[in-house]
This record gives C-alpha cells, structure tokens and sequence, in this order.
C-alpha cells in the first residue's frame, strides 16, 4: 500500500460520506408516510421537559466538538501523524456508543448504500495505518508520498 493509495482511500471515505448527507438531502427517498411516522418519533436525549434547551445546547455543543475533532483526526491521519491515528481510531471507537442513545434513525437505501461504504473505507483505512506500509511510515514519521 502507497501513502498516496492510502490517502485516496481517505478521501473516498469523505467523499462517500458527504454522498450519503447529499443523498439525505434529496427528496422521495422514502414514502410520506414513513416520514411522518419518523417525524412523530420521540427524540430520546430531549425528554428531559423543562431542561429540553438545556440538553439541546449540550448536545449541539458536544457535536461540534466531535465534530472538530474528527476533521482534526482526519487530517491528522492524512498527514501520517501519530496522534492523527490515535485520535481517529479514538474517536470512532468512542462513537459506537453513541448509536444507543440517538434513537432512530432513518435513511434512504441510497443513502445507506454511501452510509455504509463510507464506514467500509474508514474501517480499512484505519487497518491500513496500524497493519502495513503505512503504518510504518507514520510510526517513523516519514510523510513523504
């Protein structure tokens, strides 16, 4: 595996995924009805009544940080740093959890179809940079193409 083979695979992982955000955008991706149904399901982190903005300002500010810290990882990962490696194999590890307490969630199958493919990519590239060529470069700190 090249670092530049490597760093395609990246980039295919967020390209799959701001897909899937596109796809999720589009409309007809699932009936009226299913929609409505969706729409009318209770938001689990929000039944806190009185502290609803509260727990929504907590929650938006927990995203943005994950989030923030995802990009941070991500650009870590694509520069062969270390810590990049550490922090984004941290954080989706750490993610996983958190698929317990969203509560439902519900996805066009195009969307899905990018959901999926986007976790399949990151997942090897993940492997990639702690089993392989790769590894070794950012263990030596070489980021050379």
């Amino acid at each position: 595996m090249t670092i530049t083979r490597f760093r395609a695979l990246l980039i295919a992982s967020f390209l799959s995924l701001v897909a899937a955000l596109v796809a999720g955008l589009l409309p007809g991706g699932y009936s009226p009805a299913l929609a409505d149904a969706y729409a009318n399901e209770s938001s689990p982190w929000l039944l806190m009544d009185d502290w609803a903005p509260i727990a929504l300002l907590l929650t938006l500010l927990a995203v943005l940080t994950l989030l923030a810290a995802a990009v941070a990882g991500f650009i870590g990962l694509f520069l062969l740093a270390r810590w990049g490696r550490t922090l984004s194999l941290s954080l989706t590890l750490l993610g996983l959890p958190l698929y317990l307490v969203l509560g439902p969630i519900l996805m066009s199958p195009l969307e899905a179809m990018f959901t999926e493919a986007s976790a399949l990519l990151w997942g090897a590239g993940l492997a990639l940079a702690y089993y392989s060529p790769v590894a070794t470069r950012i263990e030596t700190g070489a980021a050379g193409s």
